[in-house]
């Protein structure tokens, strides 16, 4: 490589944001609460960084036959979406969920009361800003196969993160991560 094409890729580092440092300056205080298991159940596709693909949606619910991987990747999630809109918990909500998941929902919501940092969560759900084909394809093989068995109902890894007023940003390091 030339000389000139180096300083150019060096220039092109510096000018570009890194996305670790946009993401960690856009999680949740304190830091240590900022990543949380959420119920799938209240995690809202929000397909801004890519629309969600059929096919690569059966491609994920087809890796997804044998459930949910401790350790997956991370959704990176937010309670307001990329107009500083927040989606409530409702009990229309609520109710098109299976009996296991408000379960599941229950207990979250306890876990969420008994914590001072994350009380600002209790009746929110969850904009899912990266993830959105896993989280897809998670739910329907859930309510197609599972909808019965409690073991399927998964609260995942999630980083959150404070959306508002920062969504040119995100969006750009969501496509940083999706690279």
């Amino acid at each position: 490589m030339a000389d000139t094409e180096i300083e150019e890729a060096s220039k092109k580092k510096l000018e570009k944001t890194d996305f670790n440092s946009v993401i960690n300056g856009l999680r949740i205080r304190p830091l240590s609460k900022s990543r949380l298991s959420i119920p799938i159940c209240r995690l809202e596709p929000l397909p801004l960084v890519r629309p969600i693909l059929e096919f690569d949606v059966q491609l994920l619910e087809n890796e997804f036959l044998n459930g949910y991987r401790e350790g997956d990747r991370v959704l990176y999630v937010s309670i307001v979406n990329d107009r500083g809109e927040n989606l409530c918990v409702t009990e229309d909500k609520m109710r098109s969920w299976d009996p296991i998941w408000q379960q599941v929902n229950d207990v979250f919501e306890q876990s969420l009361s008994q914590d001072e940092d994350l009380k600002i969560f209790n009746g929110k759900m969850f904009w899912v800003w990266e993830g959105n084909h896993r989280v897809t394809a998670w739910r329907r093989h859930i309510d197609k196969f599972h909808a019965d068995e409690e073991e399927w109902h998964y609260s995942v890894d999630c980083i959150c993160l404070n959306a508002l007023d920062a969504t040119g940003v995100l969006l750009d390091a969501m496509n940083d991560v999706n690279r």
